[in-house]
């Protein structure tokens, strides 16, 4: 595998790319991202370019599978119109160039409960990704829907951190088809995205509880 990855100067998307270094079917990982990626691992590229514009990386777009991990969060980009360029308009446009350069699977974060007709924006926006980059005809497609992703993060994000230790309060009580909404680490989420890759899975759309069972099953193999 080589891999492409953006978004990651982020929790989950960091982490992915710890794993995919690490592992020995991984040949190489590229990241393209707004930041420089403070990692110096031999089989790591970084590039620091504008994700909107094609042309600043469309040269670099040389693998076989595109990991996408970018997002924001409606506190941090209040502006609709900007925060969905970042939902939806950013990984499409990376996605869309991927699929002309040759890159043949993508996996891509998404969101548990993602709808083009869902009332809540962020899942209308991570909804609209789905749809459009699925319409791709990647020969590989894939939309990892995690719940509410724990983790801590550099910045202050003291209602989400509200919300997180509510959630996590109630997880317990999540019994049965409701256990997909218990909170989910981030480090689950990139381990049950390199399972996919490796692996594939028999559904498009991947929902929480299931990843927790895909990450388990990567950590079994790297014992």
């Amino acid at each position: 595998m080589q891999a492409i990855l953006i978004g990651a100067t982020g929790l989950t998307g960091g982490i992915l790319l710890e794993l995919l270094l690490a592992h020995e079917q991984v040949v190489g990982v590229i990241t393209l991202s707004r930041k420089r990626v403070q990692n110096k691992h031999p089989k790591h590229t970084g590039h620091e370019v504008d994700l909107l514009d094609p042309a600043s990386y469309s040269e670099h777009l040389k693998g076989t599978h595109l990991f996408i991990c970018t997002g924001t969060t409606q506190a941090k980009t209040a502006d609709k119109q900007e925060y969905y360029r970042i939902e939806h308009d950013l990984p499409l446009t990376v996605a869309q160039t991927a699929l002309e350069k040759g890159i043949g699977a993508v996996i891509a974060i998404s969101a548990l409960g993602a709808s083009p007709d869902s009332s809540f924006v962020y899942n209308r926006g991570k909804g609209d990704m789905e749809r459009d980059i699925a319409a791709l005809g990647f020969k590989q497609c894939y939309f990892v829907q995690p719940a509410l992703i724990g983790g801590n993060r550099s910045e202050s994000r003291p209602v989400e951190r509200f919300f997180i230790n509510v959630q996590r309060a109630i997880d317990p009580l999540m019994v049965g088809f409701l256990k997909k909404y218990r909170i989910i680490e981030p480090d689950t989420i990139a381990a049950a995205m390199l399972y996919i890759a490796l692996h594939g899975d028999k559904d498009m759309r991947i929902e929480s509880d299931r990843l927790k069972e895909l990450a388990a099953l990567q950590e079994k193999n790297n014992l």
